[in-house]
């Protein structure tokens, strides 16, 4: 499974106010309610998929680091390896439970 982190992923910002500025997503919503709805977003997510299915999850796209964190606390019991990946073709292990 992948995750985006961008802000076009709707279902993970489900609940925050994006604006467009410019040809570019801006997240308007402050990051102390955001960190909350995009935590209840990402264990919903989570809990959509049947435990036999979560393997390996990957984390990708363009965010802040504040969303990174708070997706991978989403993820990282859930699933067996918990990759990241920068859009160029690097691939790094966060977390892998045996």
């Amino acid at each position: 499974m992948k995750i985006d982190l961008g802000l076009s992923n709707a279902a993970l910002y489900e609940g925050c106010v994006i604006e467009e500025v410019a040809g570019r997503l801006n997240l308007t919503t402050p990051v102390t309610e955001a960190i909350n709805i995009v935590g209840r977003n990402v264990n919903k997510l989570v809990a959509s998929i049947p435990a036999a299915e979560r393997d390996e999850v990957e984390l990708t796209g363009p965010m802040a680091v504040w969303a990174y964190l708070v997706v991978f606390h989403g993820v990282v019991h859930a699933f067996r390896r918990v990759s990241y990946n920068d859009g160029r073709g690097a691939d790094v292990v966060i977390a892998a439970h045996g």
